[in-house]
């Protein structure tokens, strides 16, 4: 029975890497790196075709964590950002006049 952690270049390989979901990219990625180490270990040099795995792999990563970070192609859904709201500044204001306190004199005689 054969390692499972590893993806010899002998075993089948995806074609196209486009339709595989995220987790089945990330494991095929994961396999890779493992016959990497292992061919560098035994080999002391990588087979070409694990090279060339490896470089499909990591150019569909890049491509998908890209992907996931640009804007919306269809900007008309886009709600434009309002300005902010600045209140008007306050207008100098005198202040108002105060009713004068009655003078004593003016009262009435009792």
């Amino acid at each position: 029975m054969g390692d499972k952690s590893r993806l010899s270049p002998e075993q089948p390989f995806p074609v196209d890497l486009a339709p595989l979901e995220d987790s089945q990219v990330e494991i095929l990625n994961s396999k890779i790196h493992r016959q990497l180490d292992r061919e560098y270990t035994v080999d002391h040099e990588p087979d070409p075709e694990t090279e060339f795995r490896h470089e499909e792999l990591k150019a569909e990563l890049d491509f998908r964590a890209a992907e996931d970070h640009q804007p919306p192609e269809d900007v008309s859904e886009v709600q434009p950002v309002a300005p902010p709201v600045v209140p008007p500044e306050p207008k100098a204001s005198t202040p108002a006049p105060q009713a004068a306190a009655p003078d004593p004199k003016d009262k009435a005689p009792a």
